[in-house]
């Protein structure tokens, strides 16, 4: 008896099978377009144009004022260029604003490719950890693929600085100097990648012929001393003690000697990492406000503490960054700068692409629903570096980003309050800034929230 061809077999649970584009239905799209002359047009700008450009809405362009009430001095801007570490970049910008200040300098800059080397080699053994602790799981399971999709990931947060910079402290960028994979991280994550999904089918496949915790032990060993290898090669290896030597404001020399990364930290940054908090305002069912949180996986350091944030609504959040900025300390942020921006012309506006009208649709989900529904996700930190008050209300803000001087006005960007509103999710700002109440809700024990939770 014939039989249906493979290709044409719909599973029996597929909900979908109603839902069948008609030939009618295609034509009713096509003379819907072609009913509106500006639909043409649209269409014929976009076929051979930059469409964020093309959107550019010229009367918000034409209202920028970059001048602002309360700014903190940086140095030269930063650039991780094709690497995916703008959380370090942005936590020790942030960290280097103090450092400036106290040592009466034009400019200095932590050595991201210190920290970089100690946050690969971490992760990588973290990842080793969990695939000897999963080791009874099959590889499809849903912890272990996630795991091996991405074994030893670019992205971070303010804790993971935390972790590395209290284990292994800080050095000048003149103590380890930038590298090739350090501007472009693709090739060293491939071979990384590459000799860790090789130890983790070692270890389930040894875990599966009888092998013991001792053996499981050797082959993640063996494994962390090819990849210590394999960063030295392609980042250098970290130095152990080193010499710093500075000219200030007023042309005097300085010279410190035989520093370690740890003394580093202690006398010239001296922030004490504990009386840093981590605030988020996200209005999901899942993440309350006034309770505290963490997001499961997301670590680095085996031994490290956990991203434990407040979560309070977001006039709560803004009231504690614009104090904070009127003391005249930076802030360390996190926000999705994916949405409603301007990358070349740094402006982050609500206004400044007009989709709306080029598409002829609104966009109208609110901040809770492109959490929840994943059109916005946390993509980038960045560093507050002042804000415009008028009648003590926000209007915009000065933000300090890390990708090179060529975009925005020499790579600082501009935030308006209505932007910050929508797209920030997070700030890092010192405990005194919290009122009591939250204060004593930070204390809580966090909720974990699961890896694939949308705040993940």
């Amino acid at each position: 008896m014939p039989t249906e061809p493979a290709s044409t077999v719909r599973p029996p649970s597929d909900a979908t099978s109603q839902a069948t584009l008609t030939p009618d239905q295609i034509a009713d799209f096509r003379a819907a377009f072609d009913a509106n002359p500006a639909h043409q047009l649209a269409m014929n700008a976009c076929s051979f144009g930059n469409v964020d450009e093309i959107a550019l809405d010229r009367r918000v362009l034409a209202s920028l004022d970059w001048t602002f009430s309360h700014e903190v001095k940086t140095g030269a801007i930063s650039n991780q260029k094709r690497a995916g570490f703008c959380w370090l970049f942005a936590a020790l910008n942030w960290l280097r604003t103090d450092v400036i200040a106290r040592l009466k300098v034009e400019d200095f800059e932590f050595s991201q490719n210190y920290l970089i080397f100690w946050d690969r080699l971490e992760k990588a053994n973290r990842f080793l950890a969990e695939m000897v602790a999963r080791r009874d799981r099959d590889p499809a399971d849903r912890e272990v693929d996630m795991h091996l999709r991405e074994p030893c990931p670019d992205g971070g947060e303010w804790h993971m600085v935390a972790n590395l910079i209290r284990k292994y402290g800080l050095v000048p960028k003149s103590a380890m100097a930038d590298t090739a994979n350090l501007c472009d991280s693709a090739f060293l994550n491939k071979v990384i990648d590459y000799k860790l999904r090789e130890a983790a089918a070692m270890i389930f496949a040894r875990h599966r012929a009888g092998a013991d915790a001792a053996a499981l032990e050797a082959i993640r060993l063996q494994a962390m001393t090819t990849i210590y290898r394999i960063l030295c090669i392609l980042m250098g290896e970290p130095p152990t003690r080193f010499d710093f030597c500075y000219r200030d404001k007023d042309e005097h020399h300085h010279a410190h000697r035989g520093l370690t990364p740890h003394e580093f930290y202690r006398e010239f940054v001296g922030k004490d990492l504990d009386d840093y908090v981590w605030v988020m305002s996200a209005p999901l069912e899942s993440t309350p406000f006034g309770r505290t949180f963490y997001v499961e996986r997301y670590q680095n350091v085996v031994e490290g503490r956990w991203g434990v944030f407040l979560n309070v609504p977001m006039p709560a959040l803004k009231d504690m960054a614009v104090r904070a900025l009127k003391d005249k300390q930076a802030i360390l942020f996190g926000c999705d700068v994916l949405q409603e921006s301007s990358r070349k012309l740094g402006v982050l506006d609500k206004g400044v692409l007009a989709y709306e009208l080029l598409f002829g649709t609104p966009f109208e989900m609110d901040r809770g629903q492109r959490m929840q529904f994943l059109q916005s996700t946390l993509t980038h930190d960045m560093v507050l570096l002042g804000v415009d008050l008028v009648d003590d209300r926000p209007v915009k803000w000065k933000v300090e980003n890390s990708w090179g001087d060529e975009v925005g006005r020499k790579g600082i960007f501009q935030m308006s309050d209505a932007w910050f509103d929508e797209h920030v999710y997070c700030i890092v700002v010192h405990r005194k800034y919290l009122n009591h109440a939250d204060a004593a809700q930070l204390e809580q024990p966090p909720t974990a929230l699961p890896s694939w939770h949308p705040l993940a």
